[in-house]
């Protein structure tokens, strides 16, 4: 029963801690802004650097944005066993609660830095494998969101042929609903690099 419990708490207290919406807090503490309505519209560390042009306030963004994906997992392994089930559910939480927070009318970031951090206190194999494949086609191609697409959707193919020498089922599993999300969010952007610019449409407060 305490392990059930564990279970339906464990996306609910996720989807808390990924909701928190670092970039448009210090956006709005330090520039006075609504991050949403700057840059390319996203809630996040690279829009922060743009609206900022401070790269210690997108830092800021880019740890704390993190430690929201790593200090649940951290969370219930303290509390609990936590079997590929309940990490699963921890990662979707947490990217859920960054990418549709709900104290942002659910438009909020694109997931990668809270999937990092969730994935160093999982597998920390897993965001640098995903770190190699973009930096590869980044430094191809020179556009950082379609790289982001690529890398995406090719972690979980890697995963899955990988999966008997370095990784195994469970990360295959954890992985495939924060991928697509992710690559959800990314693809949105797909119309800014056909047409340049920034062109999200910008919602009033």
């Amino acid at each position: 029963m305490d392990h059930l419990f564990f279970y339906l708490a464990a996306p609910v207290v996720a989807y808390l801690f990924g909701s928190l919406p670092t970039a448009y807090l210090l956006i709005r503490f330090f520039k006075k802004q609504d991050i949403r309505q700057t840059g390319s519209g996203n809630v996040g560390a690279l829009n922060t650097y743009r609206s900022s042009k401070k790269p210690a306030l997108a830092l800021v963004v880019l740890l704390v944005d993190a430690l929201k994906g790593y200090i649940p997992v951290i969370l219930f392994s303290s509390l609990t066993r936590t079997d590929g089930l309940m990490l699963m559910l921890i990662g979707a939480g947490a990217v859920l609660g960054h990418t549709f927070p709900v104290w942002l009318r659910f438009r909020g970031g694109r997931g990668l830095a809270v999937t990092a951090g969730f994935f160093l206190a999982v597998d920390p194999y897993v965001p640098a494998l995903w770190v190699l494949v973009w930096l590869i086609y980044f430094l191809m191609i020179r556009k950082h969101i379609v790289a982001s697409l690529i890398a995406t959707f090719l972690l979980p193919l890697i995963i899955f042929f990988m999966q008997d020498s370095y990784f195994d089922l469970t990360d295959l599993l954890i992985i495939l609903p924060v991928s697509f999300v992710i690559f959800l969010k990314h693809i949105e952007r797909l119309p800014d690099v056909i047409f340049g610019g920034t062109a999200h449409k910008k919602e009033p407060e």
